[in-house]
């Protein structure tokens, strides 16, 4: 599935670098998302199209090489049915092979023309012994995935995770940034998502869920669009 890279997405990722960052809050962005695994088992994707429809949904698929998360079909399925736009998640696993886990994602995932580029979630593990093999397998895995899709993925991450062990080798100039930081306002730093809170309560899910909100309007978003 070799996609052409995304036309004019540079320049749009410029100004949203440059329109994201400062003290603002969550309220101030229009356009928001949630993003769900196998943690968030009864969802009823109808009820929350109807009461307060996201304009996008990233999906847990896989972890490491051979995790495939079990709610990630039925997930899919249903936001389709819904009309909800969205998009497929890897967590990356520490101890394995970046481009043996890009394989993973990508015969799981299954994305298509319509769906969000892929994400990359890398976070700090116990199984994290070597900071310097893990952003080399992790670029391995976005290498993988450029190759197939055409673009790089979305890297999500913490704010002190990306400022510790990434920012020397995941630009935002070249990758798309998704930070989670629940401090309350925006980050101090260039980003294009921002997951400001784990404890959102929407009808139609039973529980906390992930809320997210992107930095640009509506029709920015389309850029993020295989």
């Amino acid at each position: 599935m070799n996609r052409k890279p995304f036309a004019g997405w540079m320049w749009i990722a410029i100004l949203l670098l440059l329109v994201s960052c400062g003290k603002k809050h969550p309220s101030d962005f229009d356009v928001w998302g949630l993003d769900v695994s196998r943690h968030q088992k009864d969802v009823n994707w109808l009820e929350v199209a109807q009461h307060e429809k996201p304009y996008f949904v990233f999906i847990k698929a896989t972890e490491g090489t051979l995790i495939i998360d079990p709610t990630y079909d039925r997930h899919r399925r249903e936001l389709e049915e819904a009309d909800i736009t969205w998009g497929a998640y890897h967590f990356f696993g520490h101890r394995t092979s970046g481009k043996e886990q890009a394989r993973n994602f990508i015969k799981t995932a299954k994305l298509k023309p319509g769906n969000i580029i892929p994400v990359l979630d890398i976070e700090w593990h116990r199984f994290m012994k070597d900071p310097k093999r893990s952003v080399r397998e992790a670029k391995a895995f976005c290498n993988e995935i450029k190759r197939y899709y055409g673009t790089n993925p979305i890297i999500y991450c913490s704010t002190s995770f990306y400022n510790t062990y990434l920012k020397n080798d995941f630009s935002p100039r070249e990758y798309i940034l998704w930070i989670a930081d629940y401090r309350g306002t925006a980050p101090d730093m260039p980003w294009t998502l921002w997951q400001h809170t784990e404890s959102h309560r929407i009808q139609g899910i039973r529980g906390q869920v992930d809320r997210n909100v992107f930095a640009g309007t509506a029709q920015e978003f389309q850029k993020l669009i295989l």
